[in-house]
């Protein structure tokens, strides 16, 4: 993967979804757009917490009692995203809906399990909020490149 500066990019990631992910996010954050670099890293920060929080939770290494602290924790990670997305004029894009949907179900959620069974969908749509973004710029350079799912 080249950037427009012509840096070469090379991934040590073997799996396909991985790699693929990986070289996304490259073209993304090469893209000059300082604002979808940014949506990018805070929706990465906030499926990471997600993909940390469920396994310890499955390995019991979390108390129900600390549901309140999760929810506020993982709640503000998602709004931190939506707040960028608003404030940079990419509050509309597609997948947008759908971290709101999210974010109303982290803020209503009166178990661990409950949050934990939300990891899967908001990496889903960190898939669609990241295709969507290189989408636009793929609009304005005419370029093809393969959707990450």
């Amino acid at each position: 993967m080249t950037s427009q500066d012509k840096s070469e990019y090379k991934t040590t990631v073997a799996d396909e979804h991985w790699r693929n992910e990986e070289l996304q996010w490259a073209r993304i954050l090469s893209s000059g757009n300082p604002a979808k670099g940014m949506v990018l890293l805070y929706i990465q920060k906030a499926c990471t917490a997600f993909h940390e929080f469920e396994p310890a939770w499955k390995e019991g290494a979390l108390k129900q009692g600390q549901v309140n602290l999760f929810r506020q924790r993982l709640a503000k990670r998602v709004r931190h995203v939506l707040v960028t997305m608003e404030n940079n004029g990419l509050g509309t894009i597609n997948g947008a809906a759908e971290l709101v949907e999210i974010l109303h179900s982290i803020e209503s959620t009166k178990t661990l399990e409950e949050l934990a069974g939300l990891t899967e969908k908001i990496h889903a749509v960190n898939h669609l909020l990241l295709n969507s973004l290189e989408e636009r710029r793929q609009r304005k350079t005419g370029s093809i490149l393969p959707d990450i799912q």
